[in-house]
């Protein structure tokens, strides 16, 4: 969206994907000195950017002569570069939001409504704390009597000072004192709001597309394209942000109608006989409001495959045991729709079902819990080429973004383990002398290591390259011309949701998910689809799945979860954090509730306190790698931790 505008406003621009925060450090260093525009897209809300990135304000001051010719605020600067935040993660960093005048954010309209006490805690600690520099040398003085304040009142009347030559009277002193401990108490006072402001977890509150949109709106520069990118984004939040989601839509219902006056017959034809149908032409682009369907890739799979993969169907119906099935199958025979008919390609099935199928999901899914799987959506058609749901669209990109060009993306080089084993072997047989085994040993033990960093660094050098890869293979499918691609997507998709079903049954079946009184924890450490899980999307698309089924389930315990799964190849685990979730269909005012995601907190302060290595270098800040020596003291201390 950002980029259609720019290249239309004739901005000269570059797009730089970016993998993590060691990356975002390098691209800016790299950056020509000319750029005098930094749109930071999707992160870099958490950090304060002016110290992450070694940034001197005053080095990029414009001379007078140029700044003149500026509008500018009094007693202000006007920069050569300015760096926007567009980021829909929370906390906001204040130092960004406050501190800078280089960094500027995008407020989504709460900040004024929903900060106002952190504003004011910041601005001034700032005060304070440049008042108590300015007599910090006489506080360092009288420090050490300030401590046996109580063993000393009587004593501080008598005593005397000199400041500026002349002697202090005694009530003088013990105002000074008076004034420093009530400038100490207010400072612990502002720093405890500020604490307990960033300690409160993480969520998004927005869309980042809708954000953009709204922007566009106000210089006149929509259009049904531009909208079906806003739409595109916020869906890829219903899935672990509804509450987001579900307040956009009414938004996005109205601009398809302000956009697409003639959709309004279109929405009543659909919801009269629930096919969609209307004239078309070859060229035919429209967005239309439709129903759509908890259920997965609909008009790209039969009816069976749809229910049976659905993550909202298999929490509510426990797909993954024989008893669920049974369910699935009588759903079906009271639904009047043969098990033969429902597993055909849904372009094939018979037209009066696919007709009727509204009808006939209001009449018989409620005894289900599955009455919410209907609902209102988006589609977009391409003339005779097809249609497809916002929903499912969403579900191609984010394939595309995982798996790329190919599902077999993840070729990382690997040492045998047994090299390591075999040579030490063969030296303990050639060597009779204790201290020289031990020390080729040892010698073998380190040799092993730097491989295994080696591998690591590797590994993760290939991960960047395909990711950014498979970004712009994504960036491509969003061209309304590449069908072919978003086909791609779509098959992805399917392998990724049936791995992930494969896997899900697994972990459940096994009862591998383990409740560590705080929490829910989930290790992977075998099994064929293993190696799609170092993928952190993948990892948490899994995540979702299991944690979807724990909120459906009998104790209907409202814990998070840790998910980690195990990288033979570098010996390290990949570890995510995700937070509790409502069931879907809890009433609405508990899903308005924001559930926040404690571990990006709780990562962070203990690995500073076990000094286990962990690597945190995701935007998502809840996704660590650690070293599988390290998991178990780590989770150890967590689940002691009282963090989350």
């Amino acid at each position: 969206m950002l980029s259609t505008l720019f290249k239309k406003q004739l901005v000269q621009l570059q797009i730089v994907p970016v993998f993590g925060y060691s990356e975002l450090k390098t691209h800016y260093k790299k950056l020509d000195e000319n750029i005098n525009s930094i749109v930071l897209v999707g992160f870099g809300s958490y950090i304060d950017i002016e110290t992450f990135l070694d940034i001197d304000p005053q080095e990029y001051v414009l001379d007078t002569s140029y700044s003149d010719l500026l509008i500018q605020k009094p007693d202000s600067n006007t920069y050569k570069r300015y760096i926007y935040i567009l980021d829909s993660h929370r906390p906001w960093n204040l130092d960004n939001l406050f501190g800078s005048d280089i960094v500027q954010c995008f407020d989504d309209g709460t900040v004024e409504d929903s900060l106002g006490e952190q504003k004011e805690a910041y601005f001034k600690l700032i005060e304070l704390e440049a008042a108590a520099g300015e007599d910090n040398s006489e506080e360092e003085s009288t420090d050490e009597e300030d401590i046996h304040d109580d063993d000393k009142d009587d004593e501080e009347d008598d005593y005397e000072s000199l400041e500026n030559g002349k002697r202090l009277h005694p009530d003088s002193i013990k105002y000074k004192k008076q004034a420093r401990k009530q400038r100490r108490k207010e400072i612990s006072q502002y720093e405890s709001i500020l604490e307990e402001y960033y300690s409160q977890g993480t969520t998004v509150v927005n869309s980042i597309s809708s954000q953009v949109y709204s922007l566009i709106s106000a210089i006149g520069e929509t259009s049904l394209t531009q909208l079906w990118l806003a739409i595109l984004g916020a869906t890829s939040l219903d899935t672990t942000y509804s509450s987001v989601y579900n307040n956009l839509y009414p938004i996005m219902q109205d601009e398809v109608k302000r956009l697409s006056p003639g959709n309004s017959f279109l929405v009543s034809a659909t919801r009269s006989n629930g096919s969609g149908s209307s004239s078309k032409t070859p060229d035919t682009l429209s967005l239309e409001i439709q129903p759509d369907y908890y259920l997965f890739l609909l008009r790209h799979s039969s009816l069976y495959d749809s229910f049976y993969y659905s993550n909202f169907v298999n929490a509510k119906l426990s797909l993954w045991n024989e008893n669920g099935k049974k369910r699935l199958h009588k759903m079906f025979a009271r639904m009047g729709i043969p098990l033969s008919t429902a597993q055909e390609t849904w372009i094939y099935m018979d037209n009066s079902i696919k007709r009727e199928l509204g009808n006939i999901f209001h009449k018989n899914l409620d005894r289900y819990g599955l009455q919410d799987i209907i609902r209102d959506g988006f589609v977009r058609t391409f003339g005779y080429r097809g249609s497809i749901s916002a929903s499912e669209y969403v579900e191609s990109l984010a394939a595309l973004l995982e798996a790329g060009s190919t599902m077999n993306s993840s070729n990382h080089s690997s040492i045998p383990n047994s090299a390591g084993k075999s040579s030490s072997n063969d030296n303990n047989a050639n060597n009779n002398d204790d201290d020289d085994n031990g020390a080729q040993e040892e010698d073998v033990e380190l040799d092993v290591a730097a491989a295994n960093r080696k591998k690591a660094l590797s590994s993760m050098e290939n991960i960047r390259k395909q990711w950014v890869s498979n970004f712009w293979l994504s960036w491509d499918a969003l061209d309304e011309k590449n069908i072919d691609i978003l086909s791609r997507g779509i098959k992805h998709a399917q392998f990724l949701q049936k791995a992930i079903f494969n896997t899900g049954v697994t972990v459940l079946e096994k009862k591998m998910i383990k409740h560590l009184r705080i929490y829910r924890l989930c290790v992977l450490q075998d099994g064929p689809d293993l190696s799609i899980y170092q993928n952190p999307l993948t990892l948490l698309r899994l995540g979702n799945w299991l944690i979807e089924c724990c909120a459906e389930a009998e104790d209907k315990q409202l814990l998070p979860m840790v998910l980690a799964c195990l990288d033979e190849d570098t010996d390290t685990y990949l570890v995510a954090g995700l937070s509790p979730r409502y069931p879907r269909g809890l009433d609405n005012l508990k899903k308005k509730e924001p559930i926040l995601n404690n571990f990006s907190i709780a990562f962070q302060q203990i690995t500073a306190q076990t000094g286990a290595k962990v690597k945190i270098d995701n935007f998502e800040s809840s996704i660590i790698q650690i070293r599988k020596d390290d998991l178990s003291p780590f989770l150890e201390r967590l689940t002691l931790s009282g963090l989350l």
